[in-house]
């Protein structure tokens, strides 16, 4: 399993100077990138192809809003060929959907399954990227439930170890619920910090939170995922990144980076 970084981490950096970005973060260690918050146009295919020429960098993933993947399809058909990407992501779902009933939720998803052959007719695989308002209580389940129900095969999926966590949910046993349907992992630390009398809930570098990322690697790998992308929201990308791959490269799963 490649073990890589989810560019959101820095995606303020990568917005400014995207081949800058690129540089800076092949020196921390990572070879292999989550392509997201960016235009995906003819400049972001040059600074990536300028970045696998110069350091190596492989583009694994583009996670892209839903709306921009169905509308401004050839755009996105584009940078994917042209990057050698095969697995593209929906990156969230519509706020008519988070917020709306589950029949909202049923009819984005089975619009979203045909989006998905496109893309396969193509030789890309979509996936879907969940948050923590998938795993809300609905009925006799929660509405990831709805999701798995009307998400037709051709729709993988990418696996967030922050919100699942935060939902409730042990990481292990959702890659093994989704076995052999998983792509990626975003690999991010979750711990409790105290907010006066408080308690909340946030995301760290990896090893610096209550996740056990032996178990969750380990079980990834078992389940056939392709790649992990390390990914925080974070003031301080860089230092971070690198906290985060000596972690990695800690717990024995160095080779991965390479």
């Amino acid at each position: 399993m490649k073990i890589g970084l989810q560019l959101f981490t820095c995606r303020k950096q990568a917005q400014k100077d995207l081949f800058g970005t690129l540089k800076n973060i092949a020196g921390l260690g990572i070879k292999y990138v989550e392509a997201a918050r960016i235009n995906f146009d003819d400049q972001d295919i040059a600074d990536f192809k300028k970045a696998k020429e110069q350091f190596g960098i492989e583009v694994v993933s583009a996670q892209i809003k839903p709306h921009i993947l169905a509308d401004e399809f050839d755009k996105c058909l584009k940078f994917l060929n042209e990057t050698e990407c095969k697995i593209a992501i929906i990156s969230v779902l519509p706020t008519e959907c988070i917020i709306g009933n589950d029949e909202k939720l049923a009819a984005f998803c089975k619009w979203a399954s045909e989006l998905a052959k496109k893309y396969k007719e193509h030789g890309i695989q979509l996936c879907y990227h969940h948050h923590d308002f998938e795993f809300i209580r609905s009925g006799a389940g929660t509405r990831f439930d709805v999701v798995l129900d009307n998400m037709s095969e051709d729709m993988h999926f990418v696996i967030d170890t922050y919100w699942t966590t935060k939902a409730g949910i042990n990481v292990e046993r959702l890659l093994e619920r989704l076995n052999g349907r998983v792509r990626g992992v975003h690999l991010r630390d979750y711990a409790l910090y105290r907010k006066f009398i408080g308690r909340n809930p946030s995301n760290y570098a990896l090893g610096d939170g209550v996740l056990d990322f032996n178990r969750i690697i380990d079980t990834a790998k078992a389940c056939g995922v392709d790649y992990g992308a390390i990914e925080q929201n974070t003031k301080h990308p860089y230092s971070e990144i690198a906290r985060s791959v000596a972690h990695v490269e800690k717990i024995g799963y160095g080779e991965d980076l390479k």
